[in-house]
């Protein structure tokens, strides 16, 4: 099983005004996410452990376990975003 971790920003946006045009909003400080990727080949038949740890991490996590066919070999993976981000 692969273990990536990687950082990301999520923009933040606060309510200014109202005007004939609608809702006004600006652009705060954008937040800074940590987010990790747990992943497996699907088709390596050595890896059916690895497999069953992640659907059962999944399900323990309440994740859905999402699949990339469009590389080689086929991965599926879960993505878990830090307590502290939310």
């Amino acid at each position: 099983m692969l273990w990536t971790k990687r950082k990301e920003y999520l923009s933040q946006y606060e309510h200014t005004s109202i005007n004939q045009h609608g809702h006004r909003y600006k652009r705060g400080v954008p937040k800074p996410i940590s987010m990790a990727t747990l992943s497996c080949p699907v088709n390596d038949p050595k890896r059916v452990a690895d497999m069953q740890t992640l659907i059962l991490l999944s399900h323990h996590l309440d994740l859905p376990v999402r699949y990339d066919f469009s590389v080689d070999p086929h991965i599926a993976y879960i993505e878990v975003i830090g307590a502290e981000a939310l």
